[in-house]
């Protein structure tokens, strides 16, 4: 029986789902058609910008996640997260066991493992179709990298960008954080890469959530962000925009509700851009996106979970000093 395999944990240990989220699902009742997975907290960058950045919790139990996945009570995708969810010693078989039950899977990297051909090799010779999301902060641009990713990593993410595109494992997405007055020319340069390498499909670019490790300036809103994105990446004029999920649009009946989380469309017959305000309080009604909790078979609204999480590091890690101050670094 699943309840014979974990205990529900005490409140100072897995805080998570209990901390006063107000939308809270039992995975047997699973809303959410995505699903975000922190498979394991270590990572090995030290980035100015992380919602994560505690590195002494435990990783994910592959008994744990099994046991979700076959109580899911529909197919879901599921994106593993971190840390860098490359360092989890059973990365590979949390991939193999997510699609054992139909499910799809994706993951988010900052591109270290994914420098070396052999991993991405490893992650082809599974079999399972993923979608690899590749963080590119700084676009080519070491200065860029240097203030959000703390360290000159450019070389290293367009070798992981190379190896992904030719080993051909399946789809791939490049992402940026947008941080006001400092990386916005990195909009231009992914949609340049992304005519350069055939298998990326997908380019998304993201505000600054103030949530975690944070440099504490102001950070994009969506509808800046679509401004700032819309000034650098005209609209194709042989193909016709077609919107997805439109958070800025508070009509009656769109299913976003006007949550103000993310603006999606299909920009050209090969990519799709996707806009994302991280963790505001009207994106806690995000239809879309959960937040699968660590060992107790709960579920959260993602942004929701990313503020409870944040405020629950602040008080017990405060030798850990979270919020930089611009220019103290």
């Amino acid at each position: 029986m699943p309840g014979r395999l974990h205990s529900i944990p005490k409140l100072k240990k897995y805080p998570s789902g209990k901390l006063g989220s107000k939308i809270v699902h039992s995975v047997d009742e699973n809303p959410f058609p995505l699903i975000y997975v922190d498979l394991t907290h270590r990572c090995n960058y030290n980035c100015n910008y992380c919602y994560n950045p505690v590195r002494s919790l435990p990783d994910m139990s592959l008994d744990y996640f099994r046991e979700v996945c076959r109580r899911l009570p529909n197919r879901v995708a599921f994106r593993f997260m971190g840390g860098e969810p490359t360092l989890h010693p059973q990365f590979l078989e949390f991939i193999v066991t997510a699609n054992e039950y139909n499910h799809m899977v994706s993951f988010v990297s900052n591109g270290t493992m994914l420098a070396d051909s052999s991993f991405v090799r490893s992650i082809k010779n599974t079999g399972v179709p993923v979608i690899a999301t590749l963080s590119m902060n700084g676009g080519k641009n070491n200065e860029w990298y240097r203030f959000i990713d703390n360290d000159d990593v450019a070389e290293e993410k367009l070798t992981a960008l190379k190896n992904l595109d030719e080993e051909c494992i399946g789809r791939i997405a490049i992402t940026a954080i947008i941080v006001r007055d400092v990386n916005e020319g990195v909009v231009t340069q992914l949609m340049d890469l992304s005519r350069l390498y055939k298998n990326v499909r997908y380019v998304h670019y993201r505000s600054v959530g103030k949530v975690g490790r944070f440099i504490d300036s102001e950070p994009y809103s969506l509808q800046e962000l679509k401004r700032v994105v819309d000034e650098q990446i005209p609209k194709d004029e042989n193909y016709e925009r077609k919107v997805k999920f439109d958070g800025l649009d508070a009509t009656p009946g769109n299913r976003c509700f006007g949550c103000m989380g993310c603006y999606e469309y299909h920009h050209s017959q090969k990519i799709e851009i996707c806009l994302i305000d991280f963790a505001k309080p009207d994106t806690f009604s995000c239809w879309k996106r959960g937040k699968l909790i660590e060992e107790t078979f709960q579920i959260e609204t993602f942004f929701e979970n990313m503020v409870q999480f944040s405020t629950f590091l602040d008080n017990s890690f405060p030798e850990h000093n979270l919020k930089l101050e611009a220019g103290s670094f």
